[in-house]
């Protein structure tokens, strides 16, 4: 399966994953934003963003060594770990933490987030690679006192489902592949980084349609 764009990613995985009825949807930007907010509209269901980051390693900046939250919680790949140090993973932190900051700043107006008690937290992004993002957007959301929290994703190796299972309550994803080396983009057709105007676009349209966790 290959889909036409995040949009698409988030329209199927609607048709086939129910969400309970007391879910919040959590996007990690930007590539998650689409995918969550075709969720958002079709079945109705609140939505927010995570604001976590990969960290980059220097010499190949589409992989990541791990993750940040906002909070600069750093949860490291042990696959990486050779790398450790060879590479300033302290500096590298601290420059995509102040990225992390700026984006909670734009998307979220540095608000707090809710309780989530009674709640299901649903992790968004269009595709679980590493899945560190993911584990490291858990680690923020379980602090609310969500009553389950899943993660859910248009596509993921089947090694990061399993890693994943070891921290979410579920793991969805629409495709588990076995391929190696494995890339998201691949299962896309438009698969372009977004613009932070792309971002607000949506989360707008969700304010005016009253499914925008965190209203103003």
């Amino acid at each position: 399966m290959i889909f036409k764009d995040r949009f698409d990613a988030g329209k199927k995985l609607s048709e086939i994953y129910k969400l309970p009825k007391n879910s919040v949807l959590f996007a990690i930007p930007r590539g998650g934003v689409p995918v969550a907010y075709a969720i958002s509209k079709s079945q109705q269901i609140p939505m927010d963003i995570v604001v976590v980051r990969k960290l980059p390693i220097p010499f190949n900046p589409e992989a990541g060594f791990g993750a940040i939250t906002i909070d600069g919680k750093v949860i490291l790949n042990p696959k990486f770990e050779y790398l450790f140090s060879e590479i300033p993973v302290e500096e590298i932190a601290k420059e995509v933490l102040q990225e992390v900051k700026r984006r909670d700043l734009k998307y979220r107006n540095n608000n707090p987030y809710s309780d989530l008690e009674g709640k299901t937290a649903i992790i968004v992004d269009d595709g679980f690679a590493s899945g560190y993002s993911a584990v490291a957007a858990y680690e923020m959301i379980k602090k609310l006192n969500p009553q389950k929290i899943i993660a859910l994703a248009p596509v993921c190796p089947e090694d990061t489902k399993e890693l994943l299972k070891k921290y979410f309550d579920e793991v969805y994803c629409l495709i588990t592949s076995p391929l190696k080396p494995f890339a998201v983009a691949s299962f896309y057709e438009d698969f372009h980084d977004l613009s932070d105007e792309e971002v607000l676009a949506l989360i707008n349209d969700l304010k005016n349609n009253n499914l925008w966790m965190n209203n103003e």
